[in-house]
């Protein structure tokens, strides 16, 4: 899978590559009509010289500098960034992380390590604690979330069988199990079943609830840690330039907390994954340029609605296939780095591109004018083309 979205990467060509594709077709017939001209100028004043003259305009303007440009810094930089484990699954990604003004974090599993452990079960009515649990992990049985993976686990014994399953990504997991129709998730959702008017309690752990449609049945309370790089890599993203918020499905209580940690001051929880893309949305509406980090399959419509996304790389298939970039390496400092060496490269780009240009301007007319032999002209153009690949090469430095 790693390989075909690295296939996807190299096919796909920045915007900036396919500007530079269109002014080399444009460069390449003006350079056709101009040796046409200077053949002809010759031709008529020193016909001896005249195919010598031509042959050095064609030679010294090979458009060679201008094509590698930018697929050699591309390269160079995606390189170096794999090295450290931020896998680049898209051509636009690097252009666009070089530009982004706002990164948008989930919490469970991004910020934090998403090993999610079961602090308490608290049954409701006549059931007890594991009745609860076997319900609880027979309605998760076929789900690859973290929290559903964490119940099948803290279950024993036996499951009942459940039967009629729809999971809803963001929301949770409905089926029947004994003639009853439940719900488990977020408590919005279960409480859509039968129109519950329940309360959710204020507290810093993540709740789970499961319930029917005539009541509650349980709350499941979860707890998770920080990642040990968050709080420097927020203030390292801050120093860059960026605003950092978080958008999870959380309970609010308990990405208040993380917010709190990591000072930010702009957070939400208990977002849909449609509401997570209409915030992003209305960050781009008003000229942001953002990258959205997440990690689980409600994340994948706001990965791909957004700028630029990213995938950590312990997250679900679904987020790895929706996002620009993976996370391989699990730490989250190294997004920083691929700011950083995202915009150096737009920045390389920039300067072979003035070069190359540059020194077409200074060397079509000397070879026009008869000063340039053909030798000389290929020399010429070898090191303007060398200039460019070593240009680029310093990305692989860091």
């Amino acid at each position: 899978a790693i390989v075909r979205l690295l296939d996807r990467a190299q096919t796909e060509k920045p915007q900036i590559a396919r500007m530079a594709d269109r002014i080399s077709g444009w460069f390449v017939s003006a350079i056709l009509l101009l040796a046409t001209t200077v053949a002809a100028w010759w031709a008529m004043h020193e016909p001896d010289k005249a195919f010598v003259v031509t042959l050095s305009v064609l030679v010294i303007t090979c458009p060679c500098a201008l094509s590698l440009a930018t697929p050699t810094a591309v390269t160079a930089a995606t390189g170096a960034l794999t090295k450290i484990g931020l896998l680049i699954t898209r051509g636009h990604a690097l252009e666009t992380l070089a530009k982004a003004t706002h990164i948008v974090f989930d919490k469970t599993g991004t910020l934090t390590h998403g090993r999610l452990r079961l602090e308490s079960v608290i049954p409701l009515g006549d059931t007890n604690k594991e009745q609860v649990l076997a319900i609880a992990a027979a309605l998760e049985s076929r789900s690859e979330h973290p929290v559903a993976r964490l119940l099948a686990h803290s279950a024993q014994g036996d499951l009942p069988e459940a039967t009629e399953l729809e999971s809803r990504p963001g929301h949770g997991v409905e089926g029947i199990i004994d003639g009853t129709r439940y719900r488990i998730g977020s408590l919005r959702y279960v409480s859509e079943l039968g129109d519950l008017d329940a309360e959710q309690h204020k507290s810093g752990t993540t709740r789970i609830a499961l319930g029917t449609a005539k009541s509650l049945v349980a709350w499941f309370e979860l707890s998770d840690t920080l990642r040990s790089d968050a709080e420097e890599s927020i203030r390292d993203l801050r120093s860059l330039g960026l605003e950092v918020q978080i958008l999870s499905g959380d309970v609010p209580e308990a990405v208040a907390s993380v917010a709190q940690s990591l000072k930010i001051d702009q957070y939400e929880g208990e977002l849909r994954p449609e509401e997570k893309l209409e915030r992003v949305r209305a960050l781009q509406n008003v000229g942001g340029i953002v990258v959205m980090a997440g990690d689980g399959v409600n994340d994948a419509p706001v990965l791909a609605g957004s700028d630029a996304s990213l995938a950590v790389g312990s997250g679900s298939q679904l987020a790895h296939a929706s996002a620009d970039m993976i996370l391989l390496s699990e730490q989250l400092s190294h997004i920083a780095d691929g700011i950083r060496t995202a915009r150096r490269t737009v920045s390389i780009i920039r300067q072979n591109l003035s070069w190359a240009v540059l020194y077409n301007v200074a060397a079509v007319p000397l070879a026009a004018a008869g000063l340039v032999v053909p030798w000389m002209a290929a020399l010429g153009m070898s090191i303007s083309s060398l200039i460019v690949v070593v240009n680029s090469l310093r990305l692989k430095s860091g």
